[in-house]
Formats: C-alpha cells, structure tokens, sequence
C-alpha cells in the first residue's frame, strides 16, 4: 500500500572519519585514490610514493552518509603500456552498519587490496516509523535504483564454455568491457568460484568455467554443485542469476553435445538445477553465415536480387541450425531451455540483444525483478532494455505519482528532478568514472532544454509524424556533422550559471508542472539513447556527452516530443486520472521514440567515429 507505514531500525547518519588502503599484495600499481559519493569526487587520498604500499587517510570533517547515498573508493593505476585505468570499489552502506565491530572499523577486500573504513562515533540509529512515501524535506529522496542496488547491486552469471568457443568476446561485447576474463588464467583453466569484475562495467560479477570436454565428467558436478551453493544463499545479490551454455556452431555432420553437456542438460531438464535460467548459446554466427554463403550453388543466385539472397541465405542457415543445433539440443533439454545464436560482429548486433532479452525475461520470471532490472542495467548492447528497466523503475515510485506525489510537497523542482535524474542515469549504466551525467552542469542542460517547452505554439499533437529510421536517421546525419575533430561542440542550450526560474518553485499540482516532469524524464532518456550510440561504451567526456545534448536539440525528436506533451496536457481535465494518464503518457513517448535493437547496426553504421578527447569545458 502506497501510503502504508513500516517500523524499521534505520541509519540517521553514518560518519566516516578516515580509510586505509593496503594494497601491498596487489600488482595494480596505484597512483592516487579519492572517495566518492553519489558518484563525484569527494575527498582526494593522498598516496605518498615513499610509504610503501598502504596508506590512511583522516577525514575532518568527517564525510557524512544517509543509507540512500552511494560511496565508493575510485583507484587509479597504471596497467601494461602505460595506460591509466579508472576502478570504482563500491561500498554497501547497508552492510556496513550491519558489520561494523566494536572499533567502529568495517573491513572489505577486493582483488587482494585490503579496505577499512573508520567510522566515528557520532554514527548512530535510530528506531523510527518510516514511511513508503516521505513528505519530511529534512531527508532527500531516496533514488529508487539505490533501493534496487542495495539488494542486487550487480547481475550475477555463470559462463560455461570450452576453450574458443568465444566466452570472452562474448561478455566484452555483451556489457561493454575490456578483459572482462583475466588474461592471468591460462586457456582452459577456470575457477569457477572465482569472481571476475571490470573496471569499466560494475553491474555485473562473472563465474567462468570450463566446458565439458569428454572424459571430463566431473566438472558436471563441479558446476551442479557450485549452482547448489549459490542457489541456497540467503541473499539476492549472493545468488546466481543466469546461466549461459556456450558452444560453437559445428559444421554439418559434427557432433553439437558431449556426453557431460547432455548430463547437464538433462539435470536441468530434471529440476535438479531448480530454477536457474539457463540459455544455451550458440556463438560465432557470422562465420557460420560465411559458410552457408560460400557452399550455396551458384545457379540458385541467378536473377535475384541481393535482398533476396541475403534471405536465401539466412532460410538455408535456418534450416541448418534447427537440424546440426536446436533439434540435439530439444532432444536433452525439451523446450524450456531457451537459445540464442549470437555474433559479436557488429553488423550482427541485434543477436546480441536477443540473447539479453531472452536472459532478462527469463530472469524476471524465474530469479526476481530486482534481478531482472539489474540484467538490463548490466548489459550494453539493448536501449530498448534500458528504456524498459527505466519504465520498471519509475513505476515502482516517483513515476507512478507524479501529480499527486507526497514525497516531492514542500520540495523544490530542483530537488524533486534530482530523484528522477539518478534513477535513469543509474538504470543506463554509462562508463561515466568522473560522474559527469549526475553533475549540476548536465543536470541544467536538461532543465533549459525543457524549458523551451514555454516557447511556441504546439503544432497538432495527433498528426502522425515519421518515428524510426528517418528520424534515427536525421541524429546520425547530425552527428556526422557536429563530430568534426576542429570546433568544440556548441549546445543551443547552455548549462550556464543562470536557469530557468521555475526550478526553484517549490512543487505543486499544475499542468505546467505536470508537463516538465514528463519532458525532462523523456527528453534525458533521448539523450542518454543517443549517448548510447555515440560513445560505445567508451569513457565519458564531457564533448560526447554534449554532441548527444546537440544532436537531440537540433533532431526533429525533441520538437515531436515537446509537441505532444503540451497537447496532451489540453487534453488533461480530469485531475483524478492525472497519476494514470500521465505514467502512461511517458510510456508511450518512450515506446514511439525507443531505437530498436535490429536497427543498431543500420544506425551505427552512419554515425562515425566520435573523439571523446581532448575533453571541453560544458
């Protein structure tokens, strides 16, 4: 119930006075380190190059933490070649109220870097009656993608495949990263307790294991047995959430399953895996097609058109995946383990996707929706998966009541912004180490776009207008053009030190109110949708971020979408219904305008390559 209330022990404020870092068990050579909160910088760690490999440090004043913030420890260490990486150490504030000892001390390792955290003693609880939906401005509000976080704050899956099949392509492509498989591990070897975790992608955590080579049965139970553990732990975030069976397309004739992979799959097809999602993947498609397209007979080809050959050869591969592929695998595993063929070649883009829907919905099902959320936050090759996490997360809260919202009364429209920001900047998961999508200057860019709302009359909100590929098709014409390597990137709305008024006002039910929520919750998805096909999963900069801001402002899109929202605000009259119409409002603008996944690779395609750097000022 919406306005039902829960009585909970929870944290007034957790005071860090200091931290030490040790890291002289770690080849990572670290050069300096700062703590972080709500992903900016906060205090600097001085690492003094004559102090060995440890260092504490004292905070005074000491940093001051509500348990809906997020604090991390971001290291920055030279890897081979002399290439400077970003890595973010997150903290679960949840647990360390839960674990600190006696000496006030929590204690955490990660990658054998040794962490503790002091906290001083002015850090207390207290036992409070607290509201689902808070009007108290005293507290800020809670993000509903912290609320997620602290329960399952990375997508836990288990990889399995023999060696080449393309395990590592496949989990660098998937969720956007470099290395996410340690080169350390000679090929072959696996760990399968072993946790991998990736600088630049910190929603996810990845178990690798070996395939099941014959004669090699026991890593069946290996597997079986790791699942077991996983399965039974108490907590979500402990638990594993997908599995993916990884083989290489055989050629025809050869032989798909081994004795311990139809073991497997007959466990599973048994129940004794209980309800792990398990997709089987059948990777390195485009060679396959590659095959298919050199073995057809040439006097098949005559006369046709190169549409036409293109869907001769992918009916005769179809054909060919049912009877070398998918009919071995039916027969092991019946037909609720589900499969994906899959390439990590870009023009095969929309393959990858499929395989993250298929896992998404599959983990929504069997595992959790907290679970499910992360899945889409994790991966990097879906938008219309963000967008949906987005629409998930929405209307779990703020969304859902946006007319008539209790936690945003007495609050500015600056502050009530700020909570719909986080939530879906969080769910799309940019490689963003300086934070630059949760700073004030991208915050105002968003709140002057919006405003353009005031300016012009709306043209007729019920005119169909051209949504797709031509208008995907204008932003990557407009990207060309804006990503030249000479001039600096001009935004026709500047994140200057004076914004629009209307941010300060404190929030109260209007239709003009109603209208800017809308807009700015559909005019950033838009953008971050546009960053998504620019940066491709690079490092943010602040130029990449400001030629999306560009792209969107001179796109038909954003003058489409403004356009409607004001007709649909003459059309509101009856405020009881505002909640409703407006949450399914935003939900159809975001469908209109979301990219879909088979049209990635057409719109990649025509966008060149973007140079994030040399970085520009807002």
């Amino acid at each position: 119930m919406a306005n039902s209330i829960h009585t909970s022990t929870a944290p007034c404020a957790l005071h860090i006075s200091g931290i030490s870092i040790d890291f002289s068990n770690s080849e990572k050579n670290v050069e300096s380190a700062e703590a972080r909160i709500n992903h900016q910088s906060s205090r600097p760690i001085n690492i003094a190059h004559n102090a060995g490999k440890a260092v504490r440090q004292t905070f005074s004043p000491p940093i001051k933490l509500s348990l809906g913030d997020t604090f991390s420890l971001q290291l920055r260490y030279k890897r081979r070649f002399r290439k400077i990486v970003h890595e973010d150490i997150h903290f679960d504030l949840a647990d360390i109220l839960r674990a600190t000892d006696a000496r006030q001390e929590y204690h955490k390792s990660h990658d054998n870097i040794k962490i503790v955290v002091v906290l001083s003693g002015n850090t207390t609880t207290e036992h409070a009656e607290q509201p689902d939906s808070t009007s108290d401005t005293t507290l800020e509000l809670q993000p509903t993608t912290s609320e997620i976080i602290q329960i399952c704050p990375r997508f836990r899956i288990l990889v399995i495949g023999k060696t080449g099949v393309g395990k590592s392509s496949l989990i660098n492509h998937a969720f956007g990263v470099h290395e996410a498989i340690a080169s350390t591990h000679k090929p072959g070897e696996a760990d399968i307790d072993h946790e991998f975790f990736s600088p630049q992608n910190d929603r996810f955590v990845l178990h690798d294991s070996k395939g099941f080579e014959p004669g090699e049965e026991g890593n069946v139970n290996i597997v079986r047995d790791f699942i077991e553990r996983r399965r039974n732990k108490p907590t979500l975030k402990d638990q594993l959430h997908a599995v993916w069976l990884c083989f290489e397309i055989p050629r025809a004739g050869g032989r798909l399953l081994e004795t311990g992979t139809e073991d497997f799959l007959t466990l599973k097809r048994g129940g004794k895996l209980g309800n792990i999602p398990v997709v089987v993947v059948f990777t390195k498609y485009d060679r396959f097609i590659n095959r298919i397209n050199r073995t057809l007979d040439e006097s098949s080809l005559v006369g046709l058109s190169p549409n036409a050959i293109k869907e001769l050869i992918k009916n005769t591969a179809d054909a060919e995946l049912k009877e070398i592929c998918i009919a071995p695998l039916e027969k092991f595993a019946g037909s609720d383990v589900p499969h994906a063929t899959v390439s990590t070649k870009k023009e095969h883009a929309e393959t990858l996707a499929r395989l993250i829907q298929i896992t998404e919905e599959r983990v929504c099902k069997h595992v959790a929706t907290e679970a499910s959320v992360m899945t889409s936050m994790a991966q990097r090759v879906d938008p219309g998966l963000k967008i949906k996490a987005s629409i998930e997360v929405g209307k779990r809260k703020y969304w859902k009541a946006l007319a008539s919202c209790a936690a945003f009364q007495k609050r500015t429209m600056w502050d009530c912004l700020r909570v719909l920001h986080t939530d879906v900047v969080a769910v799309w998961n940019f490689h963003d180490p300086h934070g630059y999508l949760y700073s004030d200057d991208f915050r105002k860019l968003l709140v002057n776009m919006v405003g353009k709302l005031d300016v012009g009359p709306a043209i007729n909100p019920d005119k169909t207008m051209a949504v797709g590929l031509s208008t995907v098709g204008a932003i990557a014409g407009i990207v060309s053009v804006l990503a030249g390597p000479v001039a600096p990137i001009v935004v026709p709305i500047v994140a200057s030190v004076v914004i629009a008024k209307w941010v300060y006002d404190v929030y109260q039910l209007s239709g003009a109110v109603l209208m800017r929520l809308i807009a700015y919750i559909v005019d950033l998805t838009l953008v971050l949708q546009i960053l998504y096909l620019v940066s491709d999963s690079q490092e943010l900069s602040r130029r990449v971020i400001k030629l999306a801001v560009a792209a969107y402002c001179k796109s038909p899109t954003s003058g489409e979408v403004h356009n409607r929202i004001q007709g649909y605000d003459r059309k509101l009259t009856l405020l009881e219904r505002a909640d409703r119409d407006t949450l399914d409002k935003i939900i159809e603008l975001m469908d209109m305008y979301c990219i879909d996944a088979k049209e990635i690779s057409t719109v990649r395609a025509q966008i060149p390559t973007v140079d994030s750097l040399p970085d520009e000022p807002w």
